[in-house]
């Protein structure tokens, strides 16, 4: 099912897509040459740097083959492109190794590619390789960087031209010849049940050092003597337009998004506008106000429960997400989710639904998923790799959300004492969802549940503290908030008891008072203990009843806790 909804994604831009034999890669540096193959000037970097290690890159449509896409180890030298590589290949260096193997591999390959074409560009390229010698590439002014890491492919321009040699017409025909000569093993295609020509390999993509989504790599992986993608059978037209398919999709600025270890793509099957406002419903950024206020106006439009205009057309279409992360060679899939554009425009209702909760203005009113995250660990890096896609994936199917989103929040409250929007949110929507629990929204002083009656009074009594002795540098929240969530029994008399002399000293301690024995005139008992569940009601009822005692007339206030 994936790779048939890719080859029809391909199917679909075909107009935007690289045709067979070619990619659409990053070029990092371009070669100018005369006619005679003499280097004119120095290499031309054509990165724009965009901070420390990050460059945006000039991208061409080059001669690529599946054989190039997968070379590592020992025979790497000897799979080289045509008319672009990296600087081994090229130069026939590598920092300050010799890579002759490479060198002479790459003019192999375009020496007979060429074969006797009198094109201009390509005769210029095989002059300018025949002649260079690999030491000289020490002296050439940017050559850290061009053997570097972040140097990228490095291509030929004949002077004179606008494009580089290998868009030439001319050199684009001898490659799209060279590839119509070679000879693949017929079989069955595990995709249609044709008998096709079969790819021996699948394509890697850009994930640490290159990933396949389908691998064989190992003797142990294989069946029935069959060697490699022998044994998951696919014609060379479907891989070729399903990888090519991925790849625009991880290029793409708007069709790909990051939540935890998995990259996130999606497409639908046909264009529609929820191809653009997926990502942002997910991964929300403030770097386009314009766009940000599209989504705003969609997403209160689907918390309504109402179809936004320009997606009532498209409501019966499927949508097609795909999770992926590295795991060593492979491509592990975090999840792979379809449905109907209608179907997933009410799992984002539920889920908003879930997470609703009173704010400030300066709360964001549709968290992203990595809002949600943020909330569970101290520091982002030790968030769990694996919570972003299981998430996710509870987001989109319905289903419960991960118990490990939960267990990170009442961590964090426990940690620092703090109960924010963000955080009050999360214990709410896990409550509703995964355990059927209604939990307001706002304060509700006629719940009975003793977490949250005991999460209010807690409030309550800290604001008694406080009123008596103004700001102080520890309150009994700082002191007391986690036993008191977990053991009420062994702290809540204490806490009592202090309460009366704050209540004395402050000058409307009887309003204390009477807050107090409102509250109190419903609790039976302080339990032992409470449960994670109770705990997280808890949590909310304190977020609740301390922005009901700070709120200010004109609403300014409430949301984010003081």
């Amino acid at each position: 099912m994936i790779f048939q909804s890719l080859v029809s994604l391909y199917d679909r831009l075909q107009d935007e897509m690289p045709p067979f034999g070619f990619s659409v890669e990053e070029i990092g540096f371009v070669i100018t040459l005369d006619t005679r193959g003499n280097m004119v000037g120095q290499p031309e970097d054509l990165r724009v740097k965009i901070k420390a290690n990050t460059y945006d890159f000039r991208q061409s449509v080059v001669p690529y083959t599946n054989q190039v896409n997968v070379r590592s180890g020992k025979g790497a030298a000897k799979k080289p492109n045509f008319m672009v590589d990296k600087a081994d290949y090229v130069f026939g260096m590598s920092g300050k190794t010799k890579k002759t193997v490479h060198h002479d591999s790459f003019m192999g390959r375009i020496n007979k590619v060429c074969g006797e074409s009198k094109d201009q560009g390509a005769v210029a390229v095989r002059s300018f390789l025949g002649r260079w010698q690999p030491e000289d590439s020490l002296e050439l002014r940017d050559w850290k960087e061009m053997s570097g890491m972040y140097g990228k492919w490095i291509a030929f321009r004949l002077q004179g031209d606008a494009g580089f040699v290998h868009e030439r017409p001319a050199v684009k025909k001898l490659w799209t010849e060279y590839l119509a000569r070679k000879k693949y093993a017929e079989g069955v295609s595990f995709l249609d049940g044709l008998t096709q020509p079969l790819q021996s390999q699948y394509a890697q993509f850009k994930f640490g050092s290159g990933a396949s989504l389908v691998s064989f790599n190992e003797v142990a992986y294989e069946s029935y003597r069959k060697k490699k993608g022998a044994n998951a059978p696919i014609s060379v037209e479907a891989e070729f337009k399903s990888s090519t398919a991925l790849k625009y999709l991880l290029r793409s600025r708007t069709q790909r998004i990051r939540i935890g270890d998995a990259t996130t793509v999606f497409w639908a099957q046909r264009a529609s506008p929820m191809e653009t406002f997926f990502g942002q419903v997910l991964n929300p950024t403030q770097d386009d106000q314009v766009a940000g206020q599209r989504v705003q106006k969609f997403l209160e439009a689907v918390r309504a429960g109402t179809m936004p205009h320009d997606i009532e057309r498209d409501r019966d279409i499927n949508f097609y997400i795909l999770g992926l992360a590295l795991n060593k060679a492979r491509l592990a899939l975090r999840f792979w989710h379809v449905c109907s554009v209608e179907i997933l425009l009410t799992r984002f209702r539920d889920h908003f639904t879930n997470l609703e909760m009173e704010r400030s203005e300066k709360d964001i009113e549709f968290p992203g998923i990595w809002h949600l995250l943020k909330e569970t660990a101290r520091e982002t890096k030790d968030i769990s790799p694996v919570l972003g896609g299981t998430l996710t994936r509870s987001i989109l199917t319905g289903e419960r959300y991960p118990q490990n989103l939960f267990h990170g929040v009442i961590g964090r409250i426990r940690a620092d004492q703090r109960i924010n929007y963000l955080r009050a949110s999360i214990l709410k929507a896990v409550l509703q969802r995964n355990y059927t629990k209604e939990v307001p929204m706002s304060l509700n002083t006629e719940r009975r549940e003793t977490a949250y009656l005991l999460g209010r009074l807690f409030a309550v009594l800290e604001k008694a503290q406080l009123d008596a002795l103004g700001k102080v540098n520890a309150t009994i929240k700082d002191r007391y908030f986690s036993s008191a969530s977990a053991t009420p029994a062994s702290v809540f008399p204490r806490l009592i008891r202090l309460s009366q002399h704050h209540i004395e000293k402050a000058e409307y301690g009887y309003v204390s008072d009477r807050r107090i024995a409102e509250i109190m005139e419903h609790v039976d008992n302080f339990p032992n203990h409470m449960n994670l569940q109770d705990q997280g009601l808890f949590a909310i009822a304190y977020y609740q009843q301390k922005n009901a005692l700070y709120r200010k007339n004109d609403n300014s206030s409430k949301g984010e806790e003081k």
